[in-house]
């Protein structure tokens, strides 16, 4: 029974030592390739990125509309909103005079 109990504590110990050092090794080897990876990365697709985003935003700005267009939109859009507006309002504004219960008919 001793030799049984002493096998298996010994066993025990051998594989905790391997797990913790092994699993040290295996982080480390894991952080060195992903590194390598992304560095990889960064030198082969990088510069396709990068020239695709200058590529979009020069596109972007040279869609943009000129200041005159701009300018007559922006103008068109407030004359709608200020008719609009008043359509809305002259319903309410309109004073109908309402009799009072003092006026007299018969005057």
């Amino acid at each position: 029974m001793v030799i049984l109990l002493t096998a298996f504590l010994s066993s025990f110990c051998t594989l905790a030592i391997v797990y913790f050092v092994g699993r040290g090794i295996m982080r480390e080897r894991a952080e060195y390739g992903a590194e390598l990876f992304i560095k990889k990365f960064k030198d082969e697709v990088g510069p396709v990125i990068e020239e695709r985003v200058k590529k979009g935003v020069k596109d972007g700005f040279s869609s943009l509309a000129s200041r005159e267009v701009i300018r007559d939109t922006t103008r068109n859009m407030a004359r709608t909103g200020a008719d609009i507006v008043g359509d809305t309002l002259k319903p309410l504004l309109k004073s109908k005079r309402r009799p009072s219960r003092y006026d007299n008919d018969d005057n």
